[in-house]
């Protein structure tokens, strides 16, 4: 059954390749990003499903751009909360602005805009939250990533116990180190500002990271195919339990 599926972060890297891959099975995309450049190119890759929407996630304004690109009357949609800023750096050098961009968009912005859009959601409406393994083990120089995703992922579990009987469901899921644009702003940081680079530059040099197209299978299976009470158990590792026989084909690896 088509789902109307909002994706914020829609213009690259996992949110770029989750909405192309949605849209293709049928589903109706609502793209959330802030270069309308490249919201107009998603767009033109599949008009018939795929709705832009311009919107900056850290200003709290925008987000009623995101509920007015829905019908009035549609319910049961579902939301990922895929936009992210991860910037890294040590506490002796993090600024004021620094970590309220991350807490503003990791955690704010998904949350209210979950809470404006709670009359579209009920009934068999679900949120997926975009994880990250930093948000239960700590890295040096990672501190504000961290610390906002683990937020978020508690976003997920008190939000089950509150909204469970309305029928919205929280799931959240970590889509491994992905070969995106953020990983290469990630990568360009000194060893002096980031002494964890290096972890990150090996992983580009043995030709370890996941392709944003494998992660998109692994999401749209856990988002699209799981019962409930598995969409919203734990925090979904794409590397860990025989759920990939299920979404990942023979040509897929994950290194």
């Amino acid at each position: 059954m088509s789902k109307t599926i909002i994706i914020t972060g829609a213009t690259s890297g996992i949110g770029k390749a989750l909405a192309l891959h949605l849209a293709k099975a049928g589903h109706k995309i609502i793209a959330v990003g802030r270069n309308e450049a490249a919201l107009a190119e998603l767009h033109q890759a599949n008009p018939d499903q795929i709705i832009p929407a311009a919107a900056d996630l850290s200003k709290y304004a925008d987000l009623t751009k995101i509920n007015d690109a829905l019908s009035h009357d549609v319910k049961g949609i579902y939301l990922v909360h895929n936009a992210g800023v991860a910037v890294p750096g040590l506490l002796k050098d993090m600024t004021k602005e620094s970590w309220d961009q991350h807490i503003s968009v990791n955690i704010t912005a998904p949350v209210f805009l979950t809470k404006l859009l709670l009359p579209h959601l009920k009934n068999d409406g679900r949120v997926l939250n975009i994880s990250t393994g930093l948000a239960h083990s700590p890295m040096p120089g990672f501190s504000a990533y961290g610390i906002s995703k683990a937020a978020l992922y508690m976003m997920k579990e008190f939000f089950n116990a509150e909204l469970r009987d309305q029928g919205i469901i929280f799931g959240s899921a970590m889509p491994g180190v992905v070969n995106t644009p953020m990983q290469e702003k990630i990568r360009s940081t000194s060893a002096s500002q980031f002494p964890s680079v290096v972890f990150f530059e090996g992983l580009k040099e043995r030709n370890e990271l996941i392709d944003p197209e494998t992660s998109a299978k692994f999401l749209a299976w856990l988002l699209l195919e799981t019962s409930d009470e598995e969409f919203s158990k734990d925090d979904w590792r794409i590397d860990m339990g025989d759920h990939q026989k299920y979404w990942a084909d023979d040509n897929n690896t994950l290194n």
